[in-house]
């Protein structure tokens, strides 16, 4: 280290030019890198899914309606807007009705999609202004999950968003299963870039 007094130091404020901060620990001299001092700060959306398995169909399944007790009027479909860049590290489901899943066809899947727009200032009802979907990986139901009250949980996500995207999030059905009044919660978790 140099010979000069903390006093002496150049002040910066951002972090990702600085390489090292020093310190002591009992007699060593030791390096610290930035990064290990600022913790990952994680930011949720929630959102529910209404009238599964095409009681009430969005553009592409079953739309996560974001917000509180969000019903958007129909012909309608519901998005999020991104305000800055980000990446989703973790989503999660817990489905939340009183009557079990109920999922009788081996085949029959239920899959939870994120459709980013392409066309940012078109309509959010036009399958043709999104692009192709990316998996929510682990966000599936099953026929293993008929007759419970299943909760899915996804981890090491690495979903990148930029600021200006706009998402539908669905859970799209593979097969045929019935129609239901059932509902999910989803909670989405993103950390800023």
């Amino acid at each position: 280290m140099a010979n000069k007094k903390f006093s002496q130091f150049d002040v910066r404020t951002n972090p990702a030019n600085i390489d090292a901060l020093v310190g002591y620990e009992g007699l060593d001299n030791i390096q610290i890198d930035p990064a290990d001092l600022i913790p990952e700060a994680k930011f949720m959306v929630t959102g529910t899914f209404q009238n599964l398995f095409g009681g009430s169909p969005g553009i592409f399944g079953d739309t996560l309606e974001f917000g509180v007790k969000a019903v958007p009027a129909a012909g309608n479909s519901s998005v999020l807007t991104i305000p800055f860049d980000c990446t989703i590290t973790d989503a999660s489901v817990k489905w939340i009705s009183n009557t079990a899943v109920s999922i009788l066809n081996g085949s029959d899947t239920w899959q939870v999609k994120l459709y980013k727009m392409t066309n940012t200032a078109g309509s959010v009802t036009v399958t043709a202004n999104y692009g192709v979907p990316v998996d929510f990986t682990g966000i599936v139901l099953t026929v293993a999950d008929n007759n419970t009250f299943p909760a899915k949980f996804a981890t090491g996500l690495n979903i990148d968003l930029n600021a200006g995207d706009i998402i539908n999030v669905s859970g799209v059905e593979s097969g045929t299963i019935g129609t239901s009044d059932g509902e999910m919660e989803m909670t989405i978790a993103m950390v800023p870039r």
